[in-house]
């Protein structure tokens, strides 16, 4: 009896008619003669139990014994060895993203993820840049960057309605990350769960996400990195009167929300200030300094990032 206990405790054996997957062996007990209770855990850490035959656990322990006097296939040990090289490689690349996509990242790309965003433990970034500088492309690369340090699993893009399959198309094509679009479509025929925690990877039009009946279920969810474009679209203005009070549309209110219930936030515009004193005030920011009364107001966080022209 001792030697079985002993050949029995904390072993991983394959008990075929009784579990899909080997299992681990914590405990057993005879109940009957030649018939045995066993207390098992999975590998996902669940306890199970089962009752096995004296023959079938003498065929378990010898098959185990086999495996364990044998050799590792050398097609599976360099898999093994080519899964932890991509996994760690980021350390050693440090343009790992830049090497794995389609693209060919410019020098100002470069600098802005790389030396101003992707160091951040928690990101607060407004990128305004010129049309045509590649905003896409940084986002992107930031992007992969974080999920290859698996930093990121969830991710929200809110961008204008025409450019859902746009941002679709460019993650897909670039990056290899394919976005789900969420539309109307897909809130309104979801049954019994939030529409919004069902994809990992998420475009949604701002329009749509503000509505009153969308915008509730998609403030539940909790997201690792967002992402807006056209940002200063969601801009507040000033109300008149003696305490010139801010105003929040129902873009800015979504901006807001969002961004509570993310650690990493990107804003991306082109057009930071469109020449309305209402929604700017006197800073040193120049071109962006509608973000001190109106975006940064309307998010409730502290300090922006503001890359212009990198």
């Amino acid at each position: 009896m001792s030697s079985l206990r002993d050949q029995l405790r904390n072993r991983l054996i394959f008990l075929a008619g009784h579990f899909a997957r080997p299992i681990r062996v914590e405990d057993y007990e005879e109940i009957a003669d030649g018939v045995y209770l066993l207390r098992v855990r999975h590998s996902s850490g669940a306890p199970d139990e089962t009752q096995v035959t004296a023959e079938d656990l003498s065929a378990a322990l010898a098959a185990a014994t086999l495996a364990d006097g044998a050799l590792v296939s050398p097609n599976d040990l360099f898999l093994w060895v080519e899964a932890q090289r991509i996994r760690l490689a980021y350390a050693h690349d440090p343009l790992f993203a830049v090497s794995l996509s389609g693209v060919r990242g410019l020098p100002h790309q470069i600098e802005a993820v790389y030396r101003h965003m992707l160091p951040q433990p928690r990101l607060r970034f407004v990128l305004a840049d010129d049309p045509g500088a590649g905003k896409t492309i940084m986002s992107g690369l930031l992007l992969k960057e974080l999920r290859l340090r698996a930093a990121v699993e969830r991710c929200l893009i809110l961008c204008p309605a025409p450019l859902t399959t746009q941002w679709q198309d460019e993650m897909l094509d670039k990056f290899d990350e394919q976005f789900e679009i969420v539309n109307s479509e897909r809130t309104h025929h979801q049954l019994g769960r939030n529409p919004w925690e069902r994809y990992g990877l998420v475009i949604a039009s701002m329009d749509f996400a503000k509505q009153d009946s969308v915008r509730g279920d998609l403030l539940r969810a909790e997201w690792d990195f967002v992402i807006v474009d056209e940002a200063h679209k969601a801009s507040a203005f000033t109300k008149g009167g003696k305490d010139e009070s801010i105003v929040k549309t129902k873009r800015y209110t979504l901006v807001e929300g969002v961004a509570q219930r993310s650690e990493r936030l990107l804003l991306l515009t082109a057009t930071p200030h469109s020449g309305n004193e209402d929604r700017a005030d006197s800073s040193d920011h120049g071109d962006t300094a509608f973000l001190t009364k109106s975006l940064n107001t309307s998010i409730g966080l502290s300090q922006f990032n503001v890359s212009r022209g990198l």
